[in-house]
């Protein structure tokens, strides 16, 4: 099946059909490769959380921010 056709069949749908397709479809979208300090970045934090380095969202004074 060329794309040509998935074209044609998303353009003959109702409208209120798009937001069904799109979440079907956006699932076979491959996600971005983490860059290498985003990885780095990822396992800091998952280190913080196991050694409970961590703080309480409830806990932050927002308003001194």
């Amino acid at each position: 099946m060329k794309k040509a056709v998935l074209h044609n069949l998303i353009d003959m749908l109702d409208e209120t059909d798009t937001d069904t397709i799109y979440n079907v479809l956006i699932r076979f979208i491959p996600e971005a490769m983490p860059l290498d300090d985003e990885i780095q970045a990822i396992e800091e934090a998952e280190r913080d959380i196991e050694g409970g380095n961590v703080m309480n969202l409830s806990d932050v004074d927002w308003e001194a921010i």
